[in-house]
């Protein structure tokens, strides 16, 4: 286990793993919104004679103990807890491993740890885009104050979500899926506060580009066709790019269904190498 140390003093989080594999090459792996490090396990059977994977789970997420106090993690403090994992676990390089908002955290650590990032295998990444309702919840204090409203009133913002849809101003998928996401209070407050703590690690894309060019990185996505939220032409800007050693690919699934459906496409092109 890791403690992830205090921040301002107030929150004090484990930012827990479990290891899988005993390869000799490393791997950390970041889930999705309501999943814990557990749903990592398929990728044992099919790396783990190579690869070592700490999988962490975020915060407020499996048995995380991070105080809901919604204030930021900042990219010091995520520096100096991974640079001590770093030391303490003999980790001089590694596979960059991401689902959904969990890649957030991904490319935080591509930026913090350049030097150290072979490749970048990522699952319908989150931070890439411009996400209107993630810039609106977390912007100012002010509309920050009115998510946390919205969720101990959420009545309010599914009637507004129903009528951008109607307006066709967003996709319906994206509403269906935002209610599935928030269909309860437990579930409203697990997202308030991972958004909270994660609002500090934005990244441009320019940024982003330099850092795969620079240090020669591979980066490897992989989306779902049914996916109504994060699509393929939010990664043009990578895969347009020549000078990036990319590869997306489309696979049979919806969203929650990635990380399994990304384990058997890799498994199945493991075996044929």
């Amino acid at each position: 286990m890791a403690a992830f140390g205090n921040i301002e003093e107030e929150n004090i989080s484990d930012l827990k793993f479990i290891k899988i594999g005993k390869g000799i090459k490393n791997a950390l792996a970041f889930h999705g919104f309501g999943q814990d490090n557990s749903y990592f396990a398929p990728f044992e059977s099919i790396f783990g004679q190579e690869y070592t994977i700490y999988c962490f789970n975020l915060p407020f997420h499996g048995d995380d103990t991070t105080i809901k106090s919604g204030i930021p993690a900042t990219k010091d403090i995520l520096k100096d807890f991974f640079q001590n994992f770093f030391d303490k676990n003999h980790v001089a390089a590694f596979t960059n491993i991401g689902f959904s908002i969990g890649a957030k955290m991904s490319i935080a650590l591509l930026e913090l740890f350049p030097e150290r990032t072979e490749k970048m295998v990522l699952m319908a990444p989150d931070g890439f885009r411009t996400n209107i309702w993630y810039n609106l919840g977390t912007g100012s204090r002010a509309t920050r104050s009115l998510f946390k409203y919205f969720v101990h009133h959420p009545d309010f913002f599914f009637k507004f979500s129903e009528s951008m849809a109607s307006l066709r101003l967003i996709h319906p998928g994206t509403v269906r899926f935002a209610k599935t996401q928030m269909n309860s209070l437990e579930k409203r407050e697990k997202v308030f506060y991972t958004w909270m703590f994660l609002r500090k690690l934005r990244l441009s894309k320019d940024r982003i580009i330099n850092l795969l060019i620079k240090h020669k990185v591979q980066i490897f996505i992989f989306l779902g066709k049914e996916d109504k939220i994060i699509l393929e032409r939010h990664f043009r800007f990578i895969e347009d790019n020549k000078k990036i050693e990319s590869n997306i690919t489309i696979l049979p699934a919806g969203h929650n269904d990635l990380i399994k459906e990304t384990a058997k496409h890799l498994e199945e092109s493991w075996k044929s190498r």
